[in-house]
């Protein structure tokens, strides 16, 4: 099949080189005439878009793949000009190069869809003076990549076919004209090179002769029936070029542009399924000025042209040559040096142009033939002239027979197309003028000089078969010149068989007296008019692989002659497709031998002498049969459950495949271990006793045989006990990897134990627990709770109804201790130095551990005071309740934990702050006493902690209103130092007293201020009066009053001038006692100033806050604490308003 593939597309690509055919007759079409030879310069390019379908041809090899059009545009390079020898003669030869890359997506393949990349080279060596092709080497690089799978990519093939042909095969007969026919004959020689996975080995060199013959059927622009043309905007002037071969069957056509010096469409449909197709897109010249690429060639910059002194002459006559030399304006170039040969005599010499750009040369033509045999000229060879790259060929004809003038009446290049129901086929001379009934002529008559003089118009007669008559205009011809006559006749349906003839007479009259020879003026175009082969056949039946005989030999031709038979035999290829085969047998009979059953169709047709057919289908239906089925095993009886291997022997007599051939086996219920289908089956049973295994073997055709085998199943213990474990929610608990479960102490799970067994023992067992637990049914389920940790052994076995047990399994739990459980203890508030406080703890464990469940406190966290574990284990008061104080402020951890019996240990934590509280000044002081003596200031009653009261410090400021100690401010100074102290008031008067105390927290001092009345020792009436009126008692009332007397008397004293004495009683010497206008201020201090207003002087009550007391506080605690509350809560709002 690998092979096969590679072939295949080396076959479609190799192909790409032939040359095919297209219909002409576009618009604009322009006839050529006459053309010679063209030549090429080494870089000139022609490119053309290709596209060819393989489709048909890769199907009908066999090959499974799709491919479709592959497009891709190759380009023709002309590489070099060098000289080979061929047959001892130098020869001028171009060397080309075609490239292309072609592509195509979506190609299937094996089963496969993906890409094929083709790299395509063709190198060919032409000869200079003809064309004619040398060799030709097809290189190709074919990879296919299947979609998403780059690493199953296939190098299908990378290989060069290289060929020579002996002689050079001549495509072209220069001069080109409409008309004219040739054949060549050669022997073509071919030899494969490198490397293909697909094409192993590669094909031995073959060598063969090749006989083609030519005609140039039509001129104009190409176009298809379809109105398709070439992408070139040129080439209306084009000659259509068609090849038979000798049976008179088309092989190939071409169209040849003279304009672009090379083909320009090239289309091909050949028989074996292959649709070529190459269009020419752009021509590119060399040395060349006003080239458009896809529509003019425009012209050579310099340009070289050989001209004879004739173009057709005799053999062995001597024949002028010039070689001209101009450039692009027609300007002859002199002193160029030519080189002029005639390469069929061996003929070569240098001359070099005069003034007028041409050098002239002389030579015989001598007698040598050519490969392109025609009934109108010995030989025709190219006169070939090079200078600096350039080159110009003239193309002499040689003639044994030269003569003036002879009118040829041109039998051997009439033609027919005939259209029988639409099929159309061209009949000529080679295959001869067979009609039918019914048929369609379209028939070319042509009329052509092969003289060397222009003839005269004149008239030809063409008479019809039924012997009518008409005369045509026949046209001046010159030499070589063809005219074709064209006419249309239709054979009468019931036309019997008969010979019938078209004549056509030329120059009846004798209007061309020089005629040569006026015997070839009168052809007769012999039809025959004959039936289609009868086909004689009948359908037939028969079994695979039975050698049968397809039988039409009883087929005949009434028209009498021979038939043939074509037998087209549908059948499988033993790839699972149909492909079909083409076998030519003589004798109308075939042996034939279908390996499946189906019904096929064989296409016969049948042949006669005249190239008619007759297609039949013969149909022949082939049965299948049935394959042989067994099954063997080398145990008859085994334990349930255990396996037992059978083994089925199986083969199909007809299958595609080798014997045993392709059965395919399944087995409906055994469930195999090596899957449903197979010949190898592992199976068991469930059950005790006797099981029946059925295997079904399909053949390729889907026949079925059954085949049985009994085996016994005898009693097995129970087996494979799955224990498992779930919690109190009906959750699975996952073993580890040692098959232990973890769970915790008092967690209360279920066990469960599920065995496996015969299905008919499975309701009947039993199961025992090594903890005392029996169960009975399919599964045992057992609660079971563990107190202690630890790790714990658990068994299990399984009973069956027989007594056969599964022995114990084990299992182990890891039975894990919780740590006591503690609630966070909660958050504690700030209590005073020496302030009691009481929390409760609360711990709990798991039910077993809660009677030896310790709980304590640890006052102290900071210091290891047992000695035992670490400094926050301690026990220093034990139980759930806590109460406890402290002297000195700051904050204090304290650390409630509990143990359980395993020493797993759980804590809660608390801080606790101790604030120390300012003193709170009580003093006793008197409110009167007298200048001069002796009173006591006591500030002995102000409270504050047990253990600052040592620590507390008493200053008394005598006299707020007097800044003793210059620092600025009046309230603050240290007149007395002491809790008790006597003191002395200098003068009387008001004095305000302030006591200030403080602890050791010193920037935080309290006072206390009392207001003293300080009388003289002994007192006048009259400094009584003084007293009431200008003293601290004295009436505001009373003191205006007085105040508008003395202005009174004032306005009257000065109403009166002041001649008038004044009284002893104007000076007042009363002294002036000055009260205090405002408190010395505290702010050194920074405390809070507490103001009495009798000796005792109860403190103040503070006001509640907004939100009444908080929480733990009692009223007493607030009548004392409270101001430092305050002052934490004043201070934590203007944080948080920062």
């Amino acid at each position: 099949m690998r092979r096969q593939v590679g072939v295949v597309f080396i076959l479609l690509l190799s192909t790409l080189v032939v040359p095919p055919q297209v219909s002409a007759g576009g618009m604009g079409s322009v006839d050529p005439g006459v053309s010679d030879v063209v030549t090429w310069r080494v870089g000139d390019k022609w490119v053309y878009s290709g596209a060819f379908d393989p489709t048909v041809l890769v199907q009908s090899a066999g090959v499974d793949a799709t491919v479709g059009t592959i497009n891709g545009d190759s380009t023709t390079t002309v590489e070099g000009v060098t000289e080979v020898d061929i047959d001892g003669v130098s020869t001028l030869v171009y060397e080309t190069t075609s490239r292309a890359d072609f592509d195509k997506g979506g190609v299937a393949l094996e089963g496969y869809t993906g890409n094929l990349y083709i790299q395509y080279q063709v190198d060919e060596v032409r000869r200079v003076s003809d064309l004619a092709k040398l060799s030709s080497d097809l290189s190709l690089n074919v990879r296919y990549v299947p979609y998403g799978i780059s690493s199953l990519t296939q190098q299908i093939a990378d290989i060069t076919i290289s060929t020579t042909y002996d002689p050079m095969s001549e495509n072209y007969d220069f001069p080109l004209r409409i008309g004219e026919t040739w054949n060549t004959s050669y022997v073509s020689s071919t030899a494969w090179s490198g490397s293909s996975d697909y094409i192993t080995p590669f094909p031995q060199p073959t060598s063969g002769a090749n006989h083609t013959n030519w005609e140039i059927t039509d001129v104009g622009k190409p176009i298809n029936d379809l109105g398709e043309q070439i992408g070139y905007g040129g080439c209306n002037a084009s000659y259509e070029l068609t090849s038979y071969d000798d049976n008179g069957t088309e092989t190939s056509f071409e169209w040849f542009c003279p304009e672009i010096r090379n083909f320009a469409w090239s289309h091909t449909e050949e028989d074996i399924g292959l649709v070529i197709d190459f269009r020419l897109k752009q021509y590119l010249p060399v040395a060349s000025s006003g080239v458009v690429a896809n529509t003019n060639p425009g012209y050579r910059n310099m340009n070289l042209d050989v001209e004879l002194s004739s173009q057709i002459t005799a053999l062995n006559t001597p024949i002028e040559v010039w070689a001209n030399v101009t450039d692009s304006s027609g300007i002859p170039q002199a002193g160029e040096t030519v080189e002029i040969r005639h390469e069929a005599e061996g003929f070569v010499t240098t001359v070099v142009t005069g003034f007028n750009g041409s050098a002239w040369a002389t030579f015989s033509v001598g007698d040598a033939t050519d490969t392109s045999a025609t009934t109108v000229d010995w030989a025709s060879h190219g006169i070939i002239a090079s200078s600096n790259g350039m080159y110009g060929v003239a193309t002499i004809t040689l003639d044994e027979n030269i003569v003036g003038l002879d009118l040829v009446a041109g039998l051997e290049r009439a033609s027919i197309l005939r259209n029988r129901s639409g099929d159309l086929t061209t009949l000529n001379s080679i295959s001869g003028f067979n009609v039918l009934p019914g048929d369609h002529l379209t028939i070319q008559l042509p009329v052509y000089n092969r003289g060397i003089t222009t003839s005269t118009p004149t008239t030809t007669h063409i008479t019809y078969p039924d012997g009518y008559e008409v005369s045509q205009t026949l046209p001046a011809l010159a030499m070589f010149e063809q005219y074709i006559f064209e006419i249309e006749w239709q054979v009468d349906v019931n036309e019997s068989i008969s010979n019938q003839t078209i004549q056509w007479d030329i120059d009846r009259l004798m209007s061309n007296p020089n005629d040569a020879d006026s015997t070839n003026n009168i052809a007769n175009l012999p039809l025959f008019v004959g039936s289609s082969p009868t086909f004689v056949a009948q359908n037939m039946t028969a079994w695979t692989n039975e050698k049968i005989l397809l039988d039409a030999s009883s087929s005949f031709d009434e028209d009498g002659g021979d038939v043939w038979c074509v037998f087209s035999i549908e059948f499988d290829d033993g790839s699972f497709s149909t492909a079909t085969q083409t076998i030519l047998r003589k004798s109308c009979s075939i042996n034939w031998t279908w390996i499946d059953d189906g019904v096929y169709d064989v296409l016969v047709t049948v042949n006669d002498e005249e190239g008619d057919s007759t297609e039949n289908l013969l149909e022949v239906e082939i049965y299948n049969r049935a394959p042989s089925v067994s099954i063997h095993s080398q145990r008859s009886q085994v334990k349930v459950e255990h396996p037992v291997t059978l083994h089925v022997f199986a083969n199909d007599s007809d299958s595609e495949d080798s014997w045993p051939g392709l059965v395919d086996v399944h087995w409906p219920s055994a469930k195999c271990e090596e899957g449903y289908y197979t010949r190898t089956c592992t199976t068991t049973a469930w059950e005790e006793g006797l099981q029946t295994f059925t295997a079904v073997g399909t053949d390729d055709d889907g026949n079925q045989t059954v085949a049985t085998i009994d085996i016994e199943f005898t009693n097995i213990a129970p087996h494979d006990v799955a224990v498992t474990m779930w919690d109190e929610y009906d959750n699975l608990i996952e073993a580890t990897g040692q098959m232990t479960w973890q769970v915790e102490e008092d967690q209360e799970v279920e066990l469960s134990a599920r065995a496996e067994d015969s299905i008919d023992d499975l309701s009947d067992l039993s199961y025992e627990w090594s903890f005392g637990v029996n169960t009975d049914g399919r599964e045992s389920r057992v609660p079971i709770v563990w107190s202690d940790s630890g790790m714990q052994t658990i068994l299990v076995k399984a009973i069956d109804s027989e007594g056969e047990d599964s022995g114990w399994v084990e299992r182990w739990v890891d039975v894990q201790n919780l740590e006591p459980q503690i609630k966070p203890l909660p958050e504690v508030m700030p209590v005073a130095e020496g302030q009691s406080f009481s929390l409760t703890g609360e711990a709990w464990d798991t039910v077993s551990d809660m009677d030896e469940m310790i709980v304590c406190w640890d006052i102290d966290p900071g210091a290891d005071t047992d000695g035992i574990g670490s400094a926050d284990d301690d026990c220093d008061i034990e139980g759930l309740n806590l109460t406890w104080s402290w002297q000195n402020a700051g904050d204090y951890n304290i650390v409630f934990h509990a143990t359980d019996d395993d020493g797993a240990r759980n804590s809660s934590t608390a801080t606790v702050t101790v604030l120390n509280l300012p003193p709170l000044v009580r003093i006793n002081v008197p409110t009167k006493a007298i200048a001069g003596e002796t009173i006591t200031l006591d500030a002995s009653p102000t409270l504050d902690s047990m253990i600052d009261r040592e620590y507390l410090t008493v200053v008394w400021d005598v006299d707020c209103s007097v800044d003793s100690d210059g620092d600025g401010i009046k309230d603050n100074d240290a007149d007395i130092v002491g809790s008790v102290v006597e003191y002395e008031f200098p003068r009387a008067g008001k004095f305000t007293i302030k006591a200030i105390a403080w602890d050791e927290e010193i920037l935080k001092p309290s006072s206390k201020s009392v207001v003293v009345e300080v009388d003289s020792p002994d007192r006048t009436a009259f400094e009584e009066v003084i007293e009431s009126l200008t003293g601290d008692e004295a009436n505001p009332f009373v003191q205006l009053s007085i105040l508008a007397l003395i202005i009174a008397i004032l306005v009257v004293f000065v109403k009166r001038g002041q001649k008038k004495r004044g009284s002893v009683w104007d000076d007042d010497d009363v002294p002036v006692i000055e009260a205090p206008l405002e408190a010395p201020s505290m702010d050194m201090f920074g405390g809070s100033e507490q103001t009495g207003q009798n000796a005792i002087s109860a403190t103040e009550t503070l006001p509640l806050p907004e939100g009444g007391l908080p929480d733990g506080w009692t009223m007493e605690q607030w009548q004392h604490y409270g101001h430092q509350y305050s002052e934490i809560q004043e201070s934590t709002d203007g944080q948080d308003e920062k």
